[in-house]
């Protein structure tokens, strides 16, 4: 991933601050409290056929509907590691499609393995597939996966979920080994070395068994940042009402269903409720998949069973094919993951991911990543990696906990007291009307375009639509910053047409490099290089300096139509701290 182009956000108003942190913590405190006291963590009670849940209540927003939009795109940095985790999980998706994996011979009824001698179904499933179909082979091993040296039974014995060896499972054992799916089966082997222990633990604690965490294996392939074309997000795949429902916050600066631990947390109390609901863990799988809804009109139509309930076709078919595929998936991940080797995946492919052991610290206001990094001895990545939930360049407007290596918790302790005063940060929030353009924005609030467009996740500079909040950054102490923003009359005056408001952005910035510090010469001074992805505007953020500083140590006149080379070299004379 790219390093992130900071932006120095600013905060004019306390009052939005306030606003905000209030409403945050009440509704924080609310959904707490109503998931506690929905669901307790005590151990799984005996299952027991229960309705729906009722919607829960509305509630007020969690912060100010001027902050909180969802829908406002990620800061680049973050929006380019969803893309690419997404990407992934789209061509799993894709290939599952093209191979039709879902309608392998016995997918819809699967064979009598593991079904039990007394089960309804085991007859009717057998004259389907034939008696012979999953016969043990010689030696007691199992006739559908020669490549284990044991028996079902053991094979049952190494989980505490129900796994079942039938033609439906199979098909997915050979969909992970197939060229199309092998290489990103190999990357969520590697990167279950990292969250493996972590979500068992979590899912123990929660009262679950520990072998879920093979369902987040087929959601997401433990991707943070993935993203499916149901809007599902995050390792555990909730969408927004869900992850709402069970406590995870989502608003312009966070989206918690990417944090590995809440939402790990959030999907062990969803888990459980749909076992409460429905009395059997393959059912509960498939709740989380199609909505408890499907499961009880299956019941409802005279199902117990999930292979049964996978057995409806037509119209009234209670599961769509993907939760048909979703049950055996998941056995087919679990067998294939403590079994590795026997499946042909080799230790010397895998790039095992390690657990970072973190700290967490209390960061008061909005602070850049960039900074924050520096105050701890690491890169911008490394503190988005730890905090994957970050939706923007820096942290909430509010009091915020964040993750820090814990071999840098010491380095940061000696160095953040210095650096804290140094980077309040402040915004301003502008509503887009009918002929506002982002230079004629920019030039009525003193800053540059390109921190609007970073801090906005804009594409280009056409796509504003009315209506829509942009937050300003605004350099607090700058010569821009200090001069006071017109009343509105006078800016659209003073910026009637397009024309004259890139005019006024360009005497923006002009009044930025007259502004800027004259002791730059006493300054130790930096050549950087500039990289894939910098802008003008993240450079100067990533160093602490005034874009009309970076514009006139450089000689360059106009930074929105100079051409940036990746590899050339800029002088920058960094502020201390």
């Amino acid at each position: 991933m790219r390093p992130i182009r900071t932006t120095f956000l600013v905060l004019c108003s306390t009052f939005i601050v306030s606003r905000a942190l209030a409403q945050g913590q009440q509704v924080s405190a609310a959904a707490t409290e109503e998931t506690a006291q929905a669901l307790p963590p005590a151990a799984v009670p005996e299952p027991a056929l229960v309705p729906p849940p009722a919607a829960p209540a509305p509630k007020g927003a969690a912060v100010d509907a001027t902050l909180a939009s969802i829908d406002t795109p990620d800061e680049p940095a973050v929006a380019q590691e969803i893309q690419a985790e997404s990407a992934e999980l789209d061509d799993v998706r894709k290939a599952e499609e093209a191979a039709k994996v879902r309608e392998a011979p016995g997918a819809k009824r699967g064979s009598s393995d593991g079904l039990g001698l007394e089960s309804p179904i085991r007859d009717r499933v057998d004259g389907a597939l034939g008696r012979d179909g999953a016969a043990p082979a010689e030696g007691g091993r199992i006739a559908l996966i020669p490549e284990l040296d044991h028996d079902l039974a053991r094979l049952q014995a190494e989980y505490d979920i129900p796994i079942e060896v039938n033609e439906a499972v199979v098909a997915y054992i050979r969909f992970f080994q197939s060229p199309l799916v092998r290489g990103h089966f190999v990357k969520w082997l590697g990167r279950a070395h990292r969250y493996m222990e972590k979500y068992r633990a979590i899912l123990k604690d929660e009262g679950l068994p520990e072998d879920t965490v093979f369902l987040a294996m087929i959601e997401s392939g433990f991707a943070n940042f993935a993203y499916s074309r149901a809007s599902a997000v995050g390792p555990w795949q909730f969408i927004a009402p869900t992850g709402r429902m069970f406590g995870l916050t989502q608003d312009f600066w966070v989206d918690e269903r990417r944090d590995p631990e809440k939402s790990a947390h959030a999907a062990a109390r969803f888990l459980k409720q749909l076992y409460q609901q429905t009395g059997d863990w393959r059912l509960a799988w498939a709740g989380y998949n199609a909505g408890v809804g499907r499961v009880l009109l299956g019941k409802q139509q005279g199902h117990d069973d999930f292979w049964e309930m996978a057995a409806v076709t037509g119209r009234g078919a209670p599961f769509r094919e993907e939760t048909k595929g979703y049950v055996p998936k998941l056995m087919a991940a679990a067998i294939v993951y403590k079994h590795q080797e026997a499946f042909g995946f080799s230790p010397d492919e895998i790039e095992r991911e390690k657990w970072v052991d973190y700290e967490e610290v209390k960061i008061p206001q909005a602070t850049l990543l960039s900074v924050l990094a520096r105050a701890a001895g690491v890169s911008e990545r490394d503190i988005l990696d730890l905090n994957p939930e970050l939706r923007r360049a820096c942290t909430p407007p509010r009091p915020y906990r964040l993750k820090i290596p814990q071999a840098q918790a010491e380095v940061f302790a000696k160095s953040w007291p210095a650096m804290q005063s140094q980077v309040r940060l402040t915004f301003a929030g502008h509503v887009i009307r009918r002929g506002d353009t982002l230079s004629g924005i920019a030039a009525r609030y003193g800053v540059p375009v390109q921190g609007i467009v970073e801090m906005n996740g804009l594409k280009g500079h056409k796509h504003l639509r009315v209506g829509t909040e942009l937050l300003i950054p605004r350099p607090v102490g700058s010569a821009v910053a200090s001069a006071r923003v017109a009343p509105e009359p006078v800016a659209r005056r003073a910026a009637e047409s397009p024309r004259q408001q890139r005019v006024a952005a360009v005497e923006v910035e002009k009044v930025a490099a007259r502004g800027a510090s004259k002791a730059a010469a006493k300054q130790p001074r930096a050549d950087v290089k500039v990289r894939a992805g910098d802008t003008l505007w993240s450079i100067s953020q990533r160093y602490g300096v005034e874009l009309g500083e970076l514009c006139r140590w450089n000689g360059i006149k106009n930074p929105q139509r100079h051409k940036l080379l990746v590899g050339a070299r800029l002088v920058v004379y960094p502020e201390r701290g």
